[in-house]
């Protein structure tokens, strides 16, 4: 069935901020029908608030468009005009058609994008797998239109796979904060934004500050259908921009008229848009409002930019960016394209018949009465007969409509944040027919006198985007000394930011190509192993004689040269271990025997002579297995060392020059194999003491120290460091300065360009002072939707900022929780980092479980870490287990199946429920992929929230690897040692000080700077001499927190802050009072009297 209709395809529901509560499914159906719309887009599809009340209120009607179900109730705040009933709209039967928009912030091409897309989908089948994929992503219950850090062309593969019959069209795309050619964010061509996809594109929506006319000046837009839309936030101000289709009344027909405007038949299906004329928007034009300067581009350009007036930088309007693009001097309209209808809302046009604004009641008494006698509003403003307005209305009233329809307008355009006007007569038409004007008995008010407003925009601080500065292969004079250094032994001081790194491949690639040497590089987690491998290879070649390991990697390779199937048991491993040998222990007496077995693997080797008879048959049943402790390894592979014979002699004649990466955080174990492997090996040690901040591993600055006693080696410093601006260096100095270590290193120096900030800030509270730190990113990204921008009593665009160029660093992992919380209300998408990577710890353990035990990756204390979860089965059921399952056993599910006869029989029944359970995760994960089989499987059997953030970011990882078991679970193992952090992410990143080393942003945010956190609170009593060290060591996490910046901090702590329970009062840190006072401002909360915002903001936003 072919039918006309009008639809407005792109709206926001009462879950958007900014909107009405009347944008509800009834109050929307009821304005649609006022406003003559038969077709609706939902908006919104993505927040389950409104898709419940949308799955809950709506019936499809025909394919892929939606009706409220039959009693569907009318909420009693839905306000219609006075005389206007509610039970007039219901007979219209309004339809509706999924959408969403999306607004995706991210990076690509080194500039941070933020653009705007609008979904669409034909049924909720596919909504659901949309949202549950994009609820992996961001948070999607902070906004009806969420904040993705996604590019768009993600977004649009991911509307492909999950809603194949859906498409995606651009929104408002010439929007210059938020939209696909923005001139602030965003690109200059649909490919260059969606690549590989841009074929699947094939509308774009003009927004209400542009109309066809503008983009038609491009033809690189021309394969393009221009769609209209409302883009509305209460249900009165739907239809101010609009589509006409003549099709078949469905989705897929109005998809295809989009997509072709003309069918096969020739028929105009896609037949026109109804259009807002742009130049009312408040930054059409080029111009500067203080001095009444208003201009068009090519005059903007003439005087280059310039205000004649004041001299400063004209603010540039969304004309200028289009005719920036343009290649037309003139619009041309691909044949067949829709008609084109510009109109002015009636209450507008009303408002200016009776001298009075378009909300008053006057033109709302007017205004009902229309309605009552022409049907609906763009019955009047498109099809009413000029006759019968003139008769039944006001002749004015038919010569305004007519006026309209025949493009015959006064347009002023809005410039620089003052709105347009669209006027219909002039002032003079006015005044002669002030008197005649009586539409239905309401007559006109008198022309008032435009009062002048002394309102003035404050100027923008501009400020350059500072260059990052490259070392690449490039050496300072300081680096250039190390790399070429002969000396046997060298020892490199390498504060933060100076090209530590770096400088350590430089000089492995001048050993291996000139002095043609086999190097050993050790660092010390098996992500920094690989991502030095990485950068080598680059450099060498995968051939190269280069060895690369973390020290337990590095002994391990060596253990097994005669032992290949020697195997690590984790501390996991030692507690289940002990556990079975030792049954009748109390769990005290347990952790007891496990502190004396670590106790006894941190002396020396020779040291390690004799065990103590309660431990033997520890490490007798990991012998019989072929086991080793993992604090055992170094001491093992130090003691073949020192055996003097041929595996000793191998092994040093195959290290070669040897490298030590962050020599600062070696213990006594790995600084005893450096000494040893260093009798016949050139070392190469390169770290900084001022960055030694894992003590609880037992780690100590003081072997670096020792190591130069020792060894007398070469000694360098690297002291310029390329990340943070002068005022960042200096306060990092003064703050290290106060350590009264041997080394302070006090004489860094800023080597980069920029000045770097730092701010503080004093909240009331821990959640008050998340609420400040979400603002305060809010504004450095420039705001996150258009009236956000509005909002912010400063901007900083200028400074180039993505969600990923942020990071929030503090001392306990049990600050996240508040922040977490604040950011996803506001819809920040966010990266939570702790030291222990995110999948040893719930809710994504149990996948990380299961993985190994399908993969026949794990032993018996990851499969009683399951066992333990089932219901009934508790301490004392698993205690009876463990002697049943062999110590080492590389398929402990398959040993208990082998005797569940032997099993009570709930532990029979939930070894058989195992075995099934692997069974169809394998056979799943083999067919559809690891994700569906975690998914459907495991994630209903614990009752875990597939949204939920750490979930989400499991089953991502599980993505990438297909249908291997295998290797998902060789690489979670390979990593479970190191911080795991998506630097791809388009996220804020959430992380403990201890997490963040190694890391660098943009700006950092360090939170909670107050006595008891940082420095923390010893949990136990401290001598004098431990709380000293205690103290240096916190002095120096801060230290880190502090030069992870490169160009902005801010330092934040809290009054009150509720610990335990009770809310405590808290005092700053004490490590604030050794930064200068000089180099700390104020930090702004951004909260402008929102009555004088708009003054106070030059920005090009819209309505």
């Amino acid at each position: 069935m072919t039918l006309e209709y009008i639809a407005d395809l792109h709206i926001h529901s009462r879950y958007s901020r900014a909107t009405s509560k009347s944008s509800h499914l009834p109050g929307l159906a009821a304005w649609a029908a006022i406003k003559g719309i038969q077709v609706l887009g939902t908006g919104d599809f993505t927040h389950p608030g409104w898709f419940g009340h949308l799955v809950e209120n709506l019936e499809e009607a025909e394919p892929g468009f939606f009706r409220l179900k039959p009693g569907a109730p009318c909420a009693p705040e839905v306000k219609l005009p006075d005389g206007v009933s509610p039970d007039a709209w219901q007979e219209h039967d309004i339809r509706f058609v999924l959408t969403s928009e999306i607004s995706s912030i991210y990076k690509r091409g080194g500039r941070v994008r933020k653009v705007h897309n609008i979904l669409f989908a034909p049924d909720f089948d596919s909504v659901r797998r949309l949202n549950a994929t994009l609820a992996g992503i961001g948070n999607l219950e902070a906004d009806g239109r969420p904040i993705l850090g996604l590019d768009s062309r993600d977004l649009l593969e991911i509307l492909l796979e999950k809603a194949p019959e859906g498409f995606l069209v651009p929104a408002h795309i010439w929007t210059p904060w938020f939209s696909i050619f923005g001139s602030k964010s965003g690109f200059d061509t649909i490919d260059e934004c969606f690549g590989d996809l841009g074929s699947h594109i094939f509308a774009l929506e003009t927004g209400l500050s542009s109309d066809p006319d503008m983009n038609r000046l491009l033809s690189s837009l021309d394969r393009f259908s221009l769609i209209s839309n409302s883009d509305c936030h209460s249900p009165q101000k739907l239809g101010r921009e609009a589509n006409i289709f003549n099709t078949g009344f469905d989705f897929y027909s109005m998809r295809e008229a989009l997509r072709a405007p003309v069918d096969e038949s020739g028929r105009q299906v896609f037949a026109a848009t109804i259009e807002f004329y742009p130049e009312e928007g408040k930054y059409h034009c080029d111009g500067h409002r203080k001095c009444g300067i208003c201009l068009e581009p090519a005059e903007t350009w003439k005087i280059k930019g310039i205000c004649p007036v004041c001299g400063r930088p004209l603010t540039v309007g969304v004309l200028n960016r289009v005719m920036e693009l343009a290649d037309r001097p003139a619009p041309v309209y691909p044949r067949n394209s829709p008609a084109v209808h510009s109109l002015v809302p009636l209450p507008e046009v009303l408002g200016e018949l009776l001298g009075t604004g378009p909300a008053s009641l006057k033109v709302m008494h007017a205004y009902a009465r229309l309605l009552r006698h022409f049907g609906s509003e763009f019955n009047i403003l498109l099809q009413a007969e000029i006759e019968e307005l003139n008769r039944e209305a006001s002749p004015m009233l038919g010569e305004a409509v007519h006026r309209i329809r025949t493009g015959r307008v006064i347009r002023q355009p809005g410039y620089d944040g003052e709105f347009g006007v669209i006027r219909v007569f002039t002032d003079e038409e006015r005044r002669n027919f002030g008197g005649q004007l009586n539409l239905f008995g309401v007559t006109a008010a008198a022309p008032r006198k435009k009062r002048a407003s002394g309102s003035a925009a404050r100027p923008v601080r501009v400020r350059k985007k500072k260059a990052a500065p490259g070392l690449k292969k490039n050496l300072n004079p300081e680096q250039q000394q190390v790399v070429a250094s002969p000396a046997e032994y060298i020892i490199v001081k390498a504060g933060p930011g100076t090209g530590k790194t770096h400088t350590l491949v430089r000089r492995v690639i001048r050993m291996v190509t000139e002095e043609k040497t086999f190097c050993t590089v050790i660092t010390f987690t098996n992500k920094a192993a690989d991502e030095l491998q990485q950068r080598l290879d680059q450099e060498l070649g995968p051939a190269a004689p280069v060895f690369v390991a973390t020290f337990h990697g590095y002994c391990l390779h060596w253990l097994r040269r005669d032992n290949p199937g020697l195997r690590v048991a984790g501390p996991e491993m030692r507690r289940w271990l002990l556990r079975s040998l030792y049954p009748g222990d109390t769990a005290g007496e347990l952790k007891k025997r496990e502190q004396d077995i670590a106790a006894l693997l941190e002396k020396t080797p020779a040291q390690l002579s004799s065990c103590p008879a309660g431990l033997q048959p520890y490490f007798a049943a990991l012998e019989a297995a072929n086991l080793v402790d993992i604090d055992a390894v170094i001491p093992l592979a130090a003691s073949l060392l020192r055996q003097r014979d041929q595996a000793a002699a191998t092994m040093r004649r195959a290290a070669g020059a040897l490298f030590i990466d962050e020599f600062q955080d070696l213990n006594g174990n790995q600084y005893d194999l450096v000494l040893l492997l260093a009798a016949t090996s050139p070392v190469f040690a390169i770290g900084d003491p001022n960055q030694a901040i894992y003590g609880f591993r037992g780690s100590d600055p003081a072997w670096f120290y020792r190591f130069i006693e020792a060894l007398h080696p070469e000694q360098h410093s690297l002291v310029r460091n390329y990340r943070s601006g002068p005022v960042l260096v200096k306060a990092a100095g003064q703050l290290i300065g106060a350590d009264p270590g041997p080394d302070s290193l006090a004489g860094l120096m800023a080597g980069g360009e920029g000045q770097g900030d730092i701010f503080i800030h004093r909240s009331s509270s821990a959640v008050a002072e998340a609420v400040f730190i979400a603002g305060q990113v809010e504004r450095l990204l420039g705001g996150t939707s258009h009236r956000e921008i509005d909002k912010l009593a400063d901007r900083s665009d200028d400074a180039g900022l993505a969600l990923g160029d942020i990071a929030v660093l503090y001392r306990t992992g049990r600050q996240a929780e508040v922040l977490a919380g604040v950011f996803a209300e506001r819809g920040l998408p966010v990266q939570v980092v702790d030291i222990v990577p995110f999948y040893l710890s719930d809710p994504a353990l149990v996948l990380y479980l299961w993985v190994l035990i399908a993969a026949e990756r794990g032993d018996s204390a990851n499969l009683l870490a399951l066992l333990g979860r089932e219901k009934g089965i508790g301490r004392r059921s698993l205690g009876g287990l463990e002697p049943l399952l062999p110590v080492g056993c590389r398929d402990p599910l398959a040993a208990l199946s082998g005797v569940k006869e032997k099993l009570p029989a709930r532990l029979g029944a939930a070894v058989a429920d195992f075995q099934a359970l692997r069974t169809r995760l394998r056979k799943t994960a083999a067919e559809t992929g690891i994700e569906p089989a975690l998914r459907s499987i495991v994630l209903p059997r614990y009752q875990l929230d597939p949204a939920e953030g750490e979930v989400v970011r499991f089953l991502r990882l599980a993505v990438t690897f297909g249908s291997s078991l295998t290797s998902l679970a060789d690489h979670l193992q390979h990593y479970k040692d190191s911080v795991v952090y998506d630097k791809r992410a388009e996220a804020v990143a959430l992380m403990t000080l201890h997490a963040s080393k190694g890391l660098e942003f943009p700006v950092v945010f360090l939170a909670g700077l107050e006595e008891g956190l940082l420095p923390f609170a010893p949990r136990q009593p401290l001598t004098a001499a431990e709380e000293q060290r205690h103290l240096e060591e916190e002095r120096r996490l801060f230290y880190v927190g502090l030069t992870r910046a490169e160009r902005m901090v801010f330092l934040s702590h809290a009054a009150g802050r509720r610990i335990n329970g009770k809310t405590c009062s808290r005092q700053p840190s004490r490590f604030l009072r050794e930064i200068p006072a000089a180099l700390l401002r104020r930090a702004e909360t951004g909260q402008a009297n929102r009555r004088h915002a708009r003054n106070k903001i030059q920005q090009l936003s819209l309505f």
